[in-house]
């Protein structure tokens, strides 16, 4: 059994776009981006074309949105290795322009917005957290309630919480972090992932991370 079989056959309870997309992420964060020709390869041969441009797309905010979790560097490996193996044809329908506006940043509505999110993933450990990481460094937590999730993460335009969750526990695995890795699982859980798709992501990231290219 190949790897996209394998793939396929531990993420049956994730929809097809959906774990192409949490594979693709663990392959970026386990700094193997040669392995993601593969993915859209396959992602061709059994997605619909409606579902292959909804995977490039999401998989290019995943990316995105994991650009402080496991580094620009590896974020930008892993876009340019997704969109150099996409079709043109697949590339000229996505957008041409970026959709995050500097209009549209208010500070205080996006701070906001990431505090909602904070405290779903977190629960009634948010502010203890939030407490215990200010006193390392107030700008550090600052920093990581605006612009981690304010301005990026709680950004469901193209990949909802739920599904931003499962993709932060495919980053997280590689990386060995444990204590954080659990925070996201008890996250996705209360934004609404079942225990089989949380179980989906975390043995896809962790197969891709073991995986001898």
């Amino acid at each position: 059994m190949d790897l996209l079989e394998n793939i396929d056959s531990i993420g049956q309870s994730l929809q097809a776009p959906l774990r192409y997309t949490i594979a693709t992420t663990a392959m970026a964060s386990s700094n193997k981006p040669a392995l993601i020709p593969l993915v859209v390869s396959h992602g061709q041969r059994v997605l619909s074309e409606e579902d292959f441009l909804d995977f490039v797309s999401t998989t290019r905010e995943s990316l995105l949105k994991m650009v402080a979790t496991i580094g620009a560097p590896r974020v930008i490996n892993a876009t340019a290795a997704l969109m150099d193996s996409v079709p043109q044809s697949t590339a000229d329908m996505l957008p041409k322009h970026s959709g995050r506006s500097k209009d549209e940043y208010i500070y205080s509505d996006i701070r906001s917005r990431g505090e909602s999110l904070w405290r779903s993933v977190y629960s009634r450990q948010a502010d203890k957290l939030e407490q215990k990481i200010g006193n390392w460094y107030p700008d550090l937590i600052e920093v990581i309630k605006t612009d981690l999730y304010g301005r990026l993460l709680s950004d469901c335009r193209i990949l909802d919480a739920k599904s931003t969750e499962l993709c932060t526990i495919a980053a997280l695995v590689p990386i060995d972090v444990p204590a954080q890795l659990k925070s996201h699982v008890l996250g996705a859980d209360r934004l609404g992932a079942s225990q089989n798709e949380i179980d989906a992501a975390h043995a896809i990231a962790q197969l891709i991370y073991s995986f001898s290219e």
